[in-house]
């Protein structure tokens, strides 16, 4: 068996060595590392390669749940065991909740115990690995399977429409008709396909992508994508001066055009849309007031599930994974998305946070 790499953290030096003593009672080999807190034990997990930590549920000048949120954001998939001087059930439940793999006690720990805790936490660890793995290898399976269907999509598409503009008045008139079915079910496929592309592909690592975004810039480049449905409407769209933040840019250029793509799409008038910001101490909050139809209450929650639709295709086309996406990518800047009843009594009002905890990616601060 390979020499296995813990880190002790505990403030108490004759715990620590008890907890040694325990761990190499059967002569087996470990290899040790030692931390008096949870800053020296998140440094030590920075510059070694550890395979499993014993974290001390009590420790100066913080706890042990805040030491274990710590190491579970930035090192997700390594298993730590949390102990205590005394048992605790409401601790333990705590503990587990935050995202440790086992907790036990010090008191009347034998290595048996110990050892039955630390392969536990290791093989659940492995099993984790193993599920992110497949999912990363399924999420670049979806987004290139997604991504090169639109090249057909599209060629059947255009073909089709050059064949009604330019022969209509060779073709008879019931071929002129599926023909143009053709071209409009190609051309839906192809706007599945598309968004499609843009839902898996929130699954690839993006972490290097945050960088100081310009908000007011996004919705600007959003509007402009959108500008062919904003004539037609003749929609009218207000934005409060919106601030420069983390984020990932392109992100939310998709996030606000799929907000006001909904907004145009479910208004049976003059469409009017008017964005908005706000923030508190730990996120900023934006509000989107549009005059459309509405969602009824209990159907709020529904509209951000994958393929979900509350209509039927021929009243109004789409997706249904418009505000699936959009979800998606705010839970990417780890805040919330939902709706809430309109003041005026009309229309919907949605409402996204970002939290303010975002960091700029290393990449993009070297580029700086």
């Amino acid at each position: 068996m390979d020499v296995l790499n813990v880190l002790l953290v505990d403030d108490s030096e004759d715990d620590r060595y008890f907890l040694k003593r325990t761990l190499t009672s059967d002569g087996s080999h470990w290899h040790i590392l030692e931390a008096e807190s949870g800053e020296h034990g998140l440094d030590i997990l920075k510059s070694h390669q550890v395979d499993i930590v014993l974290l001390d549920y009590s420790l100066p000048g913080t706890n042990g749940l805040m030491t274990l949120s710590a190491i579970n954001k930035q090192f997700p998939l390594l298993p730590v065991i949390m102990l205590t001087g005394q048992g605790s059930e409401t601790v333990a439940a705590e503990s587990i909740k935050n995202g440790a793999s086992d907790y036990i006690s010090k008191g009347g720990l034998t290595h048996l115990s110990l050892m039955k805790s630390i392969n536990s936490a290791m093989h659940s660890a492995r099993l984790h690995r193993r599920i992110e793995e497949k999912n990363r290898e399924l999420s670049q399976f979806a987004y290139v399977l997604a991504h090169d269907l639109k090249q057909p999509a599209n060629a059947v598409q255009k073909m089709s429409q050059v064949i009604v503009q330019n022969y209509h008045q060779c073709v008879p008139a019931n071929v002129l008709d599926k023909l143009t079915l053709i071209n409009q079910s190609s051309l839906q496929m192809y706007g599945l396909i598309d968004a499609l592309v843009c839902y898996t592909q929130l699954d690839l690592d993006d972490s290097h992508l945050f960088e100081k975004t310009d908000f007011n810039k996004c919705v600007e480049i959003a509007i402009s994508n959108l500008t062919t449905q904003i004539e037609s409407s003749s929609a009218k769209i207000t934005c409060s001066d919106l601030p420069s933040i983390t984020a990932i840019p392109s992100f939310v250029v998709q996030l606000f055009q799929n907000i006001l793509e909904n907004s145009l799409k479910y208004s049976e008038s003059q469409p009017f849309i008017d964005i908005s910001c706000q923030c508190d101490e730990t996120c900023w909050h934006f509000t989107v007031q549009d005059n459309g139809i509405g969602i009824p209450p209990q159907l709020r929650h529904k509209v951000f599930e994958p393929l979900a639709r509350l209509h039927n295709s021929e009243s109004y086309a789409g997706s249904g994974l418009g505000l699936a996406t959009a979800k998606r990518i705010v839970n990417k800047h780890c805040g919330d998305i939902y709706f809430s009843d309109s003041e005026c009594g009309q229309g919907s009002k949605l409402h996204f946070s970002v939290s303010k905890k975002l960091k700029v990616s290393e990449k993009e601060q070297a580029l700086r």
